[in-house]
């Protein structure tokens, strides 16, 4: 029977397969949402009724719960961050109240209040499970604390009221779906991003969202009125946790064994140095290890046929999830939106990709799919993807899309690549590589490769992903125009100009024809993580400024890029050319860039200048560590960070009408899609 429901945090993890079971149960599903995400896009797709709305203004979403037969009440902040308590409880407890009172005003049937284990506490026993009316004796962080008052809340509401309140406490939750990187996800990603030398004593619940969702159903269809249920997994230590997360990843298991006391040291002299900004809370520290976070999870078993995976298998997929993650995979979907108008290409007109997955690839080969914000750019063509081949597995596309697994250090791999192949978009390259003689492997040499097997396939049109810093900064101008010579900087524009220089010089030589479209300061869909870091750093108090935040730059929106490729393409007047490519206006100081960017993640712009004289020593100590073929990206970008870096996109507008669509206004919407505090 189809009942009505509506569901809260259908963006993040639990609440995403939450409502898709509930959706493929055939029930009218109504989604509260803030921001829209690809977990929103594929449960609307499926059926869903999406509503924008503010949790905490009862009156953006009261008419959509009156008279609802449930609520699965799931958003919250999840957060291990302790630097601002205040928002945190306002998105844990705040958020739960105004929903919990505006569903019993509404005549909301059954409500399905997801809690968390953290309010159960832990335990320095690891015999002793917790179970459902355990509590934690010392909030160890805002969220906790949120979590917690919220709790006391239910409990006051089903003494004082009829309401029909079922809790679900989930611990450690792993599984695909995470898009906002819930703090599990995380650790696991630092893991196997850095590895990680030491283990600890105490311990985790590691379950599987799946089940996790399905007992969230279970518990309205099976369960009883004002009951708790447990959702734990498999009990394990924190070293049984890294040894398995080691295997499936490949990364060192870790050796040595920290007592409690020394980490706890530790953490507390990072919190007198760092304050706030300290990664890791001394009380944080004080409740987690040492302890066990194991619960008992009996009672979900026994009445809503709870299942328990083991973490092993968790952890395997979560590695491979991650791996996805990491690359941009897990974002790719195809909308399937039979009303999108494709241009169409010939059969024999087959286009090859380099540099998929990456940030460009991914969001080329999205907009191909299912076109940009405005309808554009999605294709009816052949298109081939050169892939390198630890991503097998990891790829499913349109038929249209070919997988060639193989990489353009590798010559023998380019000739399959490039079977039958008209055109070719060439943006593989590497930018902050450990080691700096990967710049001539891949970027120059690369390129070579790749133009040499395009001689010989006859693939004749080539469009390169060039960059800025082919011409470096500004000297005897400070913007960029189509007569500035090339004036590399350092090894990565040096590789990047041997790149490009290579394909021109076989222009002239009338074996390729190649265009080169340099790009600026990257903004858009598919930003990688290491990006995405950059932008949560205005959440904090002050925003650090490399320079005076005078100095210009220019941006390029990955969308505005790919048009640009799509367009100069077509255009015999672009061959043997290089174009600047980036946003309609030029001129961009970086204050005016930070003040965008903070306006649309609605915080104030409070710089911290760093002066320019540490800046060129910061430059100096790059080129420093460059003379034993290492590289620091931090130190690398903030020493040319306060120098003008900007162009003027007049000769591409001239030759292939480019036209810039997506601005700061957009970038500030999309921001706040993309970027999480």
């Amino acid at each position: 029977m189809t009942k009505r429901v509506v569901v809260t945090g259908a963006s993040g993890h639990i609440g995403f397969h939450v409502a898709n079971l509930l959706v493929e149960a055939g029930h009218e599903v109504h989604l509260l949402v803030r921001n829209r995400n690809l977990n929103i896009d594929t449960l609307e797709g499926k059926g869903a009724k999406v509503h924008q709305a503010d949790l905490m203004n009862v009156s953006s979403y009261s008419t959509v719960l009156d008279n609802a037969d449930a609520l699965f009440h799931l958003a919250s902040e999840n957060t291990t961050d302790t630097s601002d308590e205040e928002r945190v409880i306002s998105n844990t407890y705040g958020i739960s109240k105004k929903v919990l009172d505006a569903a019993i005003a509404g005549n909301v049937k059954t409500i399905i209040y997801t809690s968390s284990v953290v309010v159960l506490g832990r335990s320095s026993n690891p015999k002793i499970l917790l179970k459902e009316d355990d509590v934690v004796s010392s909030p160890e962080s805002p969220y906790v604390k949120g979590k917690l008052l919220a709790e006391k809340y239910c409990d006051e509401l089903l003494k004082n009221t009829s309401a029909d309140i079922r809790r679900l406490y989930p611990s450690w939750v792993v599984g695909n779906g995470d898009l906002k990187l819930t703090p599990p996800h995380k650790l696991i990603g630092d893991f196997i991003l850095k590895g990680q030398a030491f283990y600890f004593s105490g311990g985790i619940s590691v379950a599987s969202v799946q089940a996790v969702a399905l007992a969230h159903v279970k518990a309205w269809t099976d369960g009883k009125p004002g009951e708790k249920y447990v959702l734990a997994g498999d009990n394990i230590s924190f070293k049984e946790f890294y040894t398995l997360i080691a295997r499936h990843s490949g990364r060192k298991a870790p050796s040595l064994f920290l007592p409690k006391w020394f980490i706890y040291c530790a953490a507390v002299g990072l919190k007198l140095f760092f304050g706030k900004k300290s990664s890791v809370d001394p009380r944080y520290v004080r409740s987690v290890i040492g302890n066990y976070s194991w619960y008992n999870s009996a009672k979900a078993a026994r009445e809503l046929n709870y299942n328990i995976v083991s973490a092993d298998e968790l952890l395997k997929e979560a590695v491979s999830d991650n791996r996805k993650r990491t690359s941009g995979l897990i974002l790719l979907h195809q909308k399937n939106n039979t009303a999108l108008k494709r241009t169409q290409y010939a059969p024999e007109d087959v286009l090859l990709v380099t540099g998929f997955p990456g940030w460009l690839g991914n969001r080329m080969v999205d907009i191909f799919m299912n076109g940009d914000r405005f309808g554009n750019n999605a294709v009816d063509r052949k298109i081939k993807l050169l892939v390198q081949p630890h991503f097998k597995g990891m790829i499913s596309l349109p038929s249209n899309f070919e997988i060639v697994y193989g990489d353009i250090t590798d010559k023998n791999s380019l000739a399959q690549a490039l079977k039958n192949v008209k055109a070719v978009y060439h943006l593989a390259g590497v930018i902050y590589p450990k080691d700096t003689s990967v710049f001539e492997k891949v970027n120059a040499q690369g390129t070579r490769n790749l133009v040499d097997a395009c001689i010989d396939a006859k693939a004749n049109r080539i469009l390169f992903m060039g960059t800025d810093s082919i011409c470096g900064y500004g000297r005897e101008k400070r913007v960029f125009d189509e007569r500035t010579e090339a004036r590399p900087y350092k090894n990565y524009g040096k590789s990047k100009y041997a790149a490009e220089k290579y394909i021109l010089d076989k222009t002239k030589e009338g074996l390729v024809e190649g265009t080169s479209l340099r790009g600026f300061w990257f903004f858009g869909p598919f930003m990688p993580l290491r990006n995405l870091s950059f932008f949560k750093m205005f959440y904090w108090k002050r925003q650090i400024v490399f320079g005076n935040g005078k100095n210009l730059r220019s941006i390029s929106h990955v969308d505005n890029t790919i048009d640009a490729f799509l367009k100069a393409e077509k255009r015999k007047e672009t061959i043997g050319k290089c174009y600047w490519v980036g946003d309609r206006k030029a001129d961009y100081t970086v204050d005016e860039i930070y003040s965008n960017i903070a306006e649309g993640l609605g915080r104030k712009y409070s710089p911290l200048y760093v002066p320019r004289f540490m800046c060129e020593l910061l430059a100096v100590l790059d080129s420093f560590i460059g003379l034993f073929g290492k590289l620091n990206p931090t130190i690398h970008a903030a020493g040319k960070f306060h120098k003008d870096i900007a162009g003027e996109i007049t000769a591409a507008q001239r030759d292939f009408d480019y036209k810039p669509q997506i601005g700061f206004e957009e970038i500030k919407k999309e921001l706040k899609e993309m970027v999480q505090p």
